[in-house]
């Protein structure tokens, strides 16, 4: 018996006696005096168990097969040292380092005064729990921490006997965490296959990972219900709701697959309110907050992204959010976020503004690269012109009351009604684009400050970019009536900075048609736009109308094939 204890443990076994009850059973039962086995090297010093007398019958026809079937186990005094290295190596289960351990075949259980000593590198977690099993029922309580927090624990059972369903309560509580269990397990302490309903409430999302092991990251507080389903080696997560920060999820579930080291996901999430800094630490806040100060406020959410731990992950998880509720100009969500080998693709994305939407996809690629590469496929449609600008505060100097049918009054500089440049400078306010075109259209008023009424035309019907992380390789935009091309370019993401030479190519006869690139600098939220010198003078203007009139106004371009050009940036 020592002899296969120190094989199966790799380390030193010693037995005081061992004394047989029944002289012929196929079940016989033995009693062990004084065992103990000695820690691996890589686990420190000490024993891992010591337990003073052990009485525990097994069936002796498996053992022909190689398996060891214990039925019944008595221990009376000990300790057991249980320790999981930062490496993932488990002292108790050397052989199997992934693998979950279960007490299913044991069928009666008793156990006095036996003290568990549970030390956990990777979830740096570790419990002391005194457990005690008799006609009262099965205890185990103690305390311990999560993240050096202090915790209480808790376990609670019926008398074990035979091997029927198993109910049972469990409880986790610190100041950073509380965990309520209450389920059922297929046979006594049977973990493999079990149902139970959970209530979380805890600092961060990361926290409850270190209990649950699902590959967490650190939010805002939680507090979520849910009910869990083992049945080895898959999890079934059901009727999941609850808070993440000011964030609310309203509906959820999950499978979840273990095959080997590889980890399978499907699932779906339904947030009736979401904001991204909801799934951030305070510590994360607060870097975000000084990164803001820094460059400006984002256009593009701040998260971190790192998917080299995600490597052996792979699955589908769809999204649903009725309000965004820390980005002003968008409405809600959609999409499915797919992952396979550090590649994650959000996809199909259809994102709700005030007026009109977004749709598309976007590749987060961190194969084989330390840095992960954004790609964006992104389409708008049904977006009013005016919403792309950014306001600025201040009132438009140029403002009148809006004229009605029988009052028209004009601007009396240029003639034309107020109407139209009331429509573009809304409550008196006026957006904040470049060189005094509104939506496409020239500004009815000249302001009297030299500040610029301005607005942007609508994006294009299709539009690819490129983003790594030193930018834009190339991207396209095509209108009806020209095409413009940004053969070279640089878009940071880490702080929102753009550099990019456009060129345009018109699709048909033009006047006025520039031979050199517009040049768009400055912040994404905000750029700068740089028209060629000499473009708005007189001389300029006349250069472009005398080659348009002798007819070298330069080639045509031809629709781009907007298929293609995706089907490249995306590979």
């Amino acid at each position: 018996m020592s002899v296969r204890l120190a094989e199966r443990f790799k380390s030193d076994v010693s037995i005081g006696t061992i004394d047989r009850v029944e002289l012929l059973s196929f079940s016989p039962t033995l009693i062990v005096r004084d065992l103990t086995i000695a820690q691996p090297a890589w686990a420190g010093k000490g024993d891992l168990v010591h337990l003073d007398r052990i009485d525990f019958r097994f069936r002796v026809l498996p053992l022909l097969r190689g398996n060891f079937d214990l039925t019944a186990l008595a221990v009376d005094g000990g300790r057991v040292a249980m320790v999981r290295s930062k490496d993932g190596r488990k002292n108790w289960a050397p052989e199997q380092r992934g693998d979950k351990g279960s007490a299913s075949a044991i069928t009666s259980l008793t156990v006095r005064g036996v003290v568990i000593d549970y030390r956990d590198a990777v979830q740096n977690r570790r419990f002391a729990v005194t457990v005690a099993s008799d006609e009262r029922g099965f205890r185990a309580s103690g305390d311990g921490a999560i993240d050096d927090r202090p915790v209480t624990v808790a376990l609670a059972g019926p008398t074990i006997r035979g091997d029927a369903a198993w109910p049972f309560t469990a409880r986790v509580a610190g100041p950073t965490i509380t965990l309520d269990a209450k389920g059922t397990m297929a046979s006594p302490l049977n973990t493999r296959q079990m149902t139970v309903d959970l209530t979380a409430r805890a600092n961060n999302l990361k926290t409850l990972d270190a209990l649950i092991e699902a590959g967490l990251f650190g939010t805002q507080p939680i507090d979520l219900t849910a009910r869990v389903r083992h049945d080895d080696p898959t999890w079934v997560v059901e009727r999941l709701s609850g808070t993440i920060g000011g964030s609310r999820l309203t509906a959820a579930n999950a499978t979840v697959t273990r095959d080997g080291d590889r980890t399978g996901i499907d699932g779906r999430l339904h947030f009736a309110t979401l904001s991204f800094t909801d799934l951030e630490t305070d510590e994360g806040r607060a870097r975000a907050a000084a990164i803001e100060r820094r460059i400006g406020p984002r256009v593009v959410p701040g998260t971190r992204i790192n998917l080299a731990k995600m490597s052996n992950l792979g699955g589908k998880l769809a999204i649903r959010v009725d309000r965004l509720r820390d980005m002003p100009a968008l409405r809600s969500l959609d999409t499915v976020l797919a992952i396979d080998q550090s590649r994650l693709t959000v996809a199909p994305i259809t994102v709700r503004l005030a007026q009109g939407k977004i749709t598309g996809q976007v590749v987060v690629d961190q194969r084989d690269r330390k840095t992960p590469r954004a790609t964006f496929d992104l389409r708008l449609a049904d977006l009013a012109h005016l919403d792309l600008c950014r306001r600025r505060s201040g009132r438009c100097p140029a403002a009148r009351p809006r004229a009605t049918d029988r009052q028209r009054r004009h601007d009396p500089r240029r003639g034309r009604p107020v109407e139209r440049h009331d429509r573009l400078c809304r409550d008196g306010r006026y957006p904040a684009c470049e060189d005094g075109v509104v939506a496409g259209r020239r500004c009815r008023a000249r302001h009297s400050d030299r500040r610029r009424c301005a607005g942007t035309a609508a994006l294009p019907r299709a539009a690819a970019e490129r983003l790594q992380r030193a930018g834009a390789d190339r991207s396209a935009a095509d209108r009806h009536v020209a095409r413009a091309d940004a053969g070279a370019g640089v878009v940071r993401l880490s702080d929102e900075t753009l550099s990019i030479a456009l060129t345009g190519t018109p699709k048909q006869r033009t006047l006025l048609h520039l031979d050199r690139p517009v040049r768009i600098t400055g912040r994404v939220q905000a750029p700068d736009i740089h028209v060629p010198p000499g473009v708005k003078s007189a001389g300029g203007i006349l250069r472009m109308l005398g080659r348009a009139i002798g007819g070298d106004d330069g080639p045509r371009a031809g629709n781009a094939d907007c298929t293609a050009l995706v089907g490249r940036v995306l590979g």
